[in-house]
């Protein structure tokens, strides 16, 4: 009997932590409800005065053939010299995004997924985690950046994108 308890312990640790070092993962088919065209606003701290500044933005995804890579069309109206185009890169195995580590991935109470990175890097030319959190829904895309500098507990939100799917994509 006591044999029995001690291989039972033994399987539920091995079990616990071959669980708890499980690496969340994400695939090319999380982001396809974003293929299509959306519009919205980027709302970002302006650095000269604290304050948070917003303007109008719209977005066309489209997937790179059938490959882990979308590619973002960003057009901001009242600042055409801002638009631009982005790569989001799938990793193989699915652990990581535009190179940063997943560390959550669920499901919102109102159906949309909330998939979130993070990782070291620089902000405001100083250290800092940098946090991405993205909300994927059928109608809904947000993408939003915070960073926690380096010594301070507060994070700081830098920018976010908000958007809503054009009612001719629906």
């Amino acid at each position: 009997m006591k044999k029995m308890i001690f291989f039972s312990a033994v399987l539920f640790c091995l079990f616990s932590r071959y669980n708890s070092s499980a690496q969340t993962t994400i695939s090319s088919a999380d982001f396809k409800p974003l293929i299509g065209s959306w519009s919205g606003t980027l709302t970002y701290l302006d650095y000269q005065n604290g304050e948070p500044f917003s303007m109008p933005v719209e977005l066309r995804i489209v997937q790179i053939e059938e490959t882990n890579k979308f590619t973002f069309y960003f057009s901001f109206p009242d600042e055409p010299q801002a638009n631009s185009e982005e790569t989001f890169s799938i990793s193989d195995g699915g652990t990581m995004l535009n190179g940063e580590p997943i560390i959550s991935k669920r499901l919102l109470e109102d159906g949309n997924l909330e998939i979130v990175t993070e990782s070291m890097g620089t902000n405001d030319d100083q250290p800092a985690t940098i946090r991405q959190t993205y909300i994927i829904g059928g109608d809904v895309f947000v993408t939003r950046k915070d960073v926690q500098f380096t010594g301070q507990k507060e994070w700081l939100n830098r920018n976010e994108f908000n958007f809503k799917k054009d009612s001719q994509e629906k």
